[in-house]
């Protein structure tokens, strides 16, 4: 299958491109520089030049892919209106051929959740997101323009050293102590980077149209014990300091919600579990340990 990625230079859209490739699928990637060219290129991946901040570049490039997968981090300008912009201009070039497309949302959009959520539970999302779940709906309503439309809300990722979790090795690095965001009870659904690319590929195969898929690792942990485990990992002994959220603005407000997520459903549709181990195993001494001594 031909599926083109838009956002395949970005931290996810790079897990999904390793995880389609080997299973055997031809990812094409969306560049909109040089720099972005370069990069795809080293590691293998087709490139053509478009960017989702100018839909009219991925027309053609849609036209052509049996799948898409939008996993873009506008920064630019306002970033929901570029989102809607491409999604749109998406919809325009598959209409009618029951191809697939799937947009990687993210569980912030249920806000701190009441319980365990799974994919049914209401929607509360912070002020960051609040506009993501319109966007979630023009691509599950794909499906009565002849679309096979998906959203995957992943959890916070981890793995290989990156993601945001990344932030409390740099901060017990440089200041011998990883920062918490709020008083660090509350929890995080998470998921390991390679997992979620291997979601992704699962529902592009044989996801249910107009479906929604959580991408959970089992368990949370609370967001001390995630940063006291990358603070042992960086030497810094498991010390921590708080940080209030106000200074991060609508970002800080994300980092402190307290979620519980289910992700039953992706692992009874599409036979998919987490196999990668825990984000205080890889942060203490797996992936991010190892970015340490780069």
């Amino acid at each position: 299958m031909d599926v083109l990625i838009i956002g395949a230079t970005g931290y996810v859209g790079s897990a999904i491109d390793r995880a389609l490739t080997e299973r055997g699928h031809r990812t094409i990637a969306t560049a909109r520089s040089e720099v972005a060219r370069a990069k795809l290129e080293a590691r293998g991946t087709a490139v053509v030049s478009a960017d989702a901040g100018k839909p009219q570049t991925l027309t053609d490039h849609v036209k052509t892919a049996d799948a898409v997968v939008y996993c873009v981090s506008a920064t630019d300008r306002d970033p929901f209106q570029v989102d809607l912009e491409a999604i749109r201009a998406i919809a325009r070039a598959m209409a009618g051929t029951e191809r697939t497309m799937v947009y990687v949302s993210g569980t912030w959009v249920y806000g701190t959740t009441d319980g365990t959520a799974d994919e049914s539970a209401p929607l509360q999302p912070p002020a960051l997101v609040a506009r993501r779940p319109e966007l979630e709906r023009m691509v599950l309503n794909m499906v009565r323009i002849g679309i096979r439309g998906h959203v995957v809300r992943p959890g916070i990722v981890y793995g290989n050293g990156g993601g945001i979790p990344a932030m409390f090795v740099q901060s017990a690095r440089e200041r011998q102590a990883s920062s918490i965001v709020g008083d660090g009870t509350n929890r995080w659904a998470t998921i390991d980077c390679d997992d979620l690319g291997r979601l992704v590929a699962s529902v592009i195969e044989r996801g249910k149209p107009g479906a929604v898929y959580n991408a959970v690792g089992d368990g949370a942990f609370t967001v001390r014990e995630i940063a006291e485990a990358a603070s042992r990992g960086a030497g810094a002994e498991g010390r921590t300091i708080t940080v209030d959220p106000d200074i991060l603005g609508p970002f800080g407000a994300c980092l402190t919600l307290d979620q519980s997520v289910s992700a039953t459903r992706a692992k009874n549709d599409l036979g998919w579990s987490p196999s990668a181990g825990s984000i205080l195993e890889d942060i203490e001494r797996g992936s991010y340990r190892a970015q340490l001594a780069t």
